[in-house]
């Protein structure tokens, strides 16, 4: 059975820009959750993506959660008391501390509180994802290196010292 993983917007986001949300799908050692307030967030400020995430809900490539848990509600609200980050970052948090899940997230500063407030959260990242997605036989490294340079030219996703994902492979 496939370990649940939070997934926050900033990771989310790279693979709704690019259609390719199998590739999470795909992995097949993850079920990814989206929470309540990611799937808002995205809404309100990607809205072109989110018709990506609603397919992929839809086909159950990602499935959402609420924060219900007293656990997860007090997490939620140590989090937003930081006044540093979003609800959908403070939610994606709170769901992955509460219910012992690993988080994908890839805002540097939303990593950093997370480290710090919750050391116990196993952090992973949309390079780490592509890593594996290459390893899975889900994409070869030169498609790899074509979506990061897309990422790169289209978005947000600067990573200036990751030339090519093979340099990540043995």
């Amino acid at each position: 059975m496939a370990d649940e993983v939070v997934i926050d917007t900033s990771t989310l986001i790279n693979f709704l820009r690019i259609g390719r949300v199998d590739l999470l799908a795909g992995l097949a050692a993850y079920r990814f959750v989206v929470t309540d307030d990611v799937r808002a967030e995205i809404l309100s400020s990607y809205p072109v993506q989110y018709a990506n995430l609603d397919l992929a809900l839809k086909a159950g490539q990602l499935h959402v959660v609420s924060l219900v848990d007293p656990a997860e509600l007090a997490a939620f609200a140590a989090m937003q008391a930081l006044r540093v980050l979003g609800d959908g970052e403070c939610s994606a948090i709170a769901a992955a501390q509460a219910r012992g899940l690993p988080l994908a997230m890839d805002d540097g500063t939303a990593r950093k509180k997370t480290a710090a407030q919750y050391p116990t959260i196993k952090l992973l990242d949309t390079v780490g994802l592509v890593v594996e997605a290459i390893r899975a036989g889900l994409l070869t490294v030169a498609e790899a290196d074509a979506i990061k340079l897309d990422w790169h030219d289209n978005h947000q996703f600067k990573k200036p010292k990751l030339l090519s994902f093979g340099d990540l492979l043995p």
